[in-house]
């Protein structure tokens, strides 16, 4: 980083930014201005900041604090004019503001304290991804977060489902092709016996499993048992069948639209080799490479896997006072939720045994033995996050897909490569 050169500060609105620019020694260059966020206020501020460069002789640096999709914006359009950004965490900027004996808080003063931060503390480059992996990282996270929507929808399908015929559950998955059907044409267990819909409910339950005649029949006298059962157990309310129509439905409609997404994720992927890296490590699939991938971006802005680590979030705090130790250190959480969800999910996956009785990977399985001997569960499945984190390190910093090699094998490569070296 250098310190030779001026700094702006971005105060984030909705509407509008409020900049300012400060020189190495703290003093303000420019009286804090406001500009509005559309293309006039946005390119009167980018003349505004070519005359600093222009007096001072040196490109200004770019500080502002990360708020959510409004300064995801303003970040992008600076970086794209070829100026350094730093984007930086909300808790780092609280800290400088709270500094002061005397709480003043104004845009004004938020703007020249962003600028400040520049000249002491050590911040990082944001960068601007590959076009490929902008997408990626947006599809994939909107992805993720339409899952879990689909998710919360279902639980109140199935507990509104509970309350008319309590029985339909253990006949249908409620999340099924065939279940979501049904409901949605026919939502009401007095419409499942009625002898007019018995030739369209029957070819739903032979076309929709593709299980034939036998099982649809089979289901079909099921499905008259529930109906039955209903009329006794069952709460019968027109509203409960108005909502068990339209949960069916929105989650019918978030299926398609997943698959949409996945769609146009597929098409990314043949565009971008790491995926395929990925993939190759036991516990990552179709659905978690793209989002890992799109989560860490060019893996070259990564010197090592501490770094990797550290931006995940997944690095243990650090507490000490004095001859104090803290020994029961939380990790931060301060990097992407999205790639500490995901790592969560392989880590789950890597330390359970396949449907064959094999290990899904032996040696992750081996290290998480161990650890569970001297550390809690969860402490424990933080050590395979941070294991399978560096191993995905290597992977992409590599190029190589990954070998499954024990413990000891390692030790062998290493000193062999120390040996070569030497």
């Amino acid at each position: 980083m250098f310190f030779n050169r001026p700094a702006i500060g971005i105060d984030v609105a909705k509407e509008f930014c409020v900049y300012a620019a400060v020189s190495p020694n703290g003093k303000v260059l420019v009286n804090p201005f406001k500009a509005l966020n559309d293309k006039k206020g946005l390119f009167f501020a980018l003349n505004e900041i070519k005359k600093v460069e222009k007096t001072f002789g040196s490109k200004p640096a770019i500080v502002l604090e990360s708020t959510g999709h409004f300064s995801k914006r303003i970040s992008h359009f600076f970086l794209k004019q070829e100026l350094d950004v730093f984007l930086i965490n909300p808790f780092i900027s609280h800290s400088i503001k709270n500094s002061a004996v005397r709480k003043v808080k104004t845009d004004q003063v938020d703007a020249v304290d962003l600028a400040k931060l520049f000249f002491t503390q050590d911040l990082r480059n944001t960068y601007m991804p590959s076009q490929a992996l902008a997408n990626l990282q947006n599809l994939s996270r909107t992805r993720f977060q339409l899952v879990q929507q689909r998710a919360g929808i279902l639980n109140q399908l199935t507990a509104a489902i509970e309350q008319v015929a309590p029985l339909f559950p253990k006949v249908f998955d409620p999340s099924s092709l065939t279940a979501l059907t049904l409901l949605t044409q026919f939502p009401s267990p007095a419409e499942w016996s009625k002898d007019s819909n018995y030739k369209a409910i029957t070819a739903m339950l032979e076309t929709l499993p593709r299980r034939g005649k036998e099982y649809a029949h089979k289901k079909y006298e099921a499905l008259q048992n529930c109906a039955k059962d209903a009329e006794f157990t069952g709460i019968q309310l027109s509203a409960n069948f108005i909502i068990i129509q339209i949960y069916a439905g929105n989650v019918q409609f978030m299926d398609a639209q997943i698959k949409s997404i996945d769609a146009e994720i597929n098409k990314l992927a043949e565009q971008l080799p790491e995926i395929t890296l990925l993939k190759s490590i036991p516990g990552i699939g179709e659905t978690l490479a793209p989002l890992i991938l799109g989560e860490i971006g060019d893996i070259e802005r990564f010197t090592n896997a501490k770094q990797l680590v550290a931006y995940c979030g997944i690095d243990p705090s650090v507490r000490q006072s004095g001859n104090f130790v803290g020994t029961k250190n939380k990790v931060t959480k301060r990097g992407s939720r999205f790639l500490r969800r995901s790592l969560y999910i392989v880590a789950t996956t890597a330390i359970r045994k396949a449907p064959n009785g094999s290990f899904v990977n032996s040696v992750i399985y081996d290290y998480y033995q161990k650890k569970i001997e001297s550390k809690p569960r969860k402490q424990a499945l933080g050590a395979i996050m941070n294991k399978l984190l560096r191993i995905v390190f290597s992977v992409l910093k590599n190029k190589q897909s990954f070998r499954l090699i024990t413990s000891e094998q390692q030790v062998e490569i290493y000193n062999l490569n120390r040996k070569k070296a030497a």
